[in-house]
């Protein structure tokens, strides 16, 4: 029986303590996408459904998958592959040598799953090799990000996340509170690409930032979630409004050092957050994010907003933060 279904219901939306975009009297809200119930939650519980839809929408019944051994994507891919008994192999990059001993590593060995590890400039001769070997095994495989070369797929993961906006509209009906200004991490920008097309096809204007996290360069990362938004428009045969690029707002000066790079500012605000809010973040992803959020927020000067930050989980990451010592 398939458990896509009940895994992605609506999250709930949080409002926390937060003193830096409180004194100038703005208030900062949490929707805890980490309460997914599914794997330990996470956005990538939503994007991994699309993908297995995907999956069997075009007659496939193997899957490859790519990311290093922290993914929270690959955890939850190979969490949901084991339960639906869809052979799985991971094409496995791991730049600084130390995230195989990761939570999210560990619990990917737990799975079943086959990985194939390699250096990042061989990243699509490994896809090629995985797919040999699942079709020498008369398997058909899927590759979640589309072609060899890592593009095509866009818009499978971006729908994860247009299907999710509509909550934040009843979410403010429910409340009566209106939402200035929603913040989400940046990574591969499959949520960020989502949240955008949503809000496109809602056609409420509202403002949706993505605070990059990755080492990616700002040019190549405004292609990724040009092609995100015009990749669901395209997969759902709907027009993409003309002027769809004015609608993405990503901010690259938050990364504090690059992708894995632990910043003491952004220790400091992930233990705030335990402390003050009882919520868990991690310093590669959302205590990241969220830190840049509020130095954006200081940035702009802005007043008497109410702000919607998206919790994109990752909690085997908090558990590495606490077993690391800190």
């Amino acid at each position: 029986m398939p458990m896509i279904s009940p895994l992605v219901v609506p999250t709930p939306v949080q409002r926390i303590e937060c003193a830096e975009a409180e004194r100038r009297g703005n208030a900062v809200y949490l929707k805890r996408d980490d309460l997914l119930p599914f794997s330990f939650g996470g956005n990538k519980v939503r994007i991994a459904c699309e993908f297995v839809k995907d999956l069997r929408d075009r007659g496939c019944d193997a899957l490859v998958m790519y990311g290093d051994r922290r993914s929270n994507l690959c955890r939850v891919l190979a969490n949901l592959c084991s339960i639906e008994g869809i052979p799985c192999v991971m094409v496995a990059t791991d730049a600084d040598g130390g995230s195989g001993d990761s939570l999210n590593a560990r619990i990917v060995d737990r799975f079943g799953v086959e990985v194939l590890e390699c250096a990042s400039d061989s990243i699509a001769a490994t896809v090629d090799r995985a797919f040999r070997l699942l079709s020498g095994r008369g398997l058909t495989p899927y590759y979640i990000y589309g072609d060899r070369t890592g593009t095509g797929n866009e818009g499978t993961a971006a729908r994860a996340y247009a299907s999710a906006y509509p909550e934040i509209g009843e979410w403010e009906r429910s409340s009566g509170t209106s939402i200035d200004l929603v913040v989400t991490p940046y990574g591969t920008g499959c949520t960020q690409g989502g949240l955008v097309a949503g809000s496109l096809l809602a056609h409420d204007g509202r403002e949706i930032v993505g605070i990059s996290i990755s080492s990616r360069p700002e040019g190549r990362a405004l292609s990724v979630l040009r092609s995100t938004v015009r990749g669901y428009f395209e997969k759902e045969g709907l027009a993409c409004p003309a002027d769809y690029a004015d609608h993405i707002h990503l901010e690259t000066k938050y990364t504090c050092g690059g992708y894995g790079v632990v910043d003491e500012r952004v220790v400091e605000l992930v233990e705030t957050m335990l402390r003050e809010n009882s919520v868990p973040m991690d310093p590669t992803y959302t205590g990241k994010a969220f830190r840049g959020m509020l130095d954006l927020i200081e940035e702009r000067g802005m007043t008497g907003k109410n702000i919607l930050f998206l919790h994109t989980g990752g909690l085997p990451l908090f558990f590495d933060y606490l077993t690391a010592g800190n």
